[in-house]
């Protein structure tokens, strides 16, 4: 069993979260964007998709507006949305016990940063540093492979596992 350190959990207002470098980040308006940063965010239809904007790469993460984290292996970097589950115990637990040989992964995608460190944050606001998860990939360019993990009938989670590309 591998042990992951989790990160705060953040919530959204109902919107998408957006994963974006911290240096353009100040760019996003949310709701009072020229033809709204976050109307763009809202046209994604998959678990993650990514737009160019604001001379960046950012990735949407769609589906449904989750508590999201960030766990950190020492060879592996999730971002973890919280679907459903009893307890953060039992999230961490979840986690923990995935086996990543066997994982189906339903969504991949490539992106390529141009800095670090990235932030998470509501695509419906602008950018404040103290409503984010802050991170940084092991390399500016990475695949994200999402899946979802549901060990129990109580307890499922989506899953966007972050590989380097060098």
């Amino acid at each position: 069993m591998k042990k992951y350190a989790i990160s705060d959990w953040i919530n959204s207002s109902g919107g998408p979260f957006v994963v974006m470098e911290e240096g353009k980040a100040s760019l996003w308006k949310g709701v009072n964007g020229s033809s709204s940063d976050y109307y763009l965010a809202c046209q994604t239809s998959d678990y993650i998709e990514k737009l160019y904007l604001h001379d960046t790469e950012i990735l949407v993460l769609g589906d449904e507006p989750l508590q999201t984290a960030i766990a950190f292996s020492d060879d592996r970097q999730l971002i973890v949305r919280w679907k459903w589950a009893d307890s953060e115990p039992d999230v961490q637990n979840a986690i923990e016990k995935i086996d990543f040989d066997t994982v189906h992964f339903i969504e991949k995608i490539t992106v390529d940063w141009k800095s670090q460190p990235l932030v998470i944050f509501d695509a419906a606001d602008e950018f404040d540093p103290t409503q984010c998860l802050e991170f940084s990939t092991r390399e500016n360019k990475a695949k994200i492979s999402t899946f979802i993990h549901q060990p129990t009938s109580t307890t499922s989670l989506l899953v966007h596992s972050i590989d380097s590309i060098p």
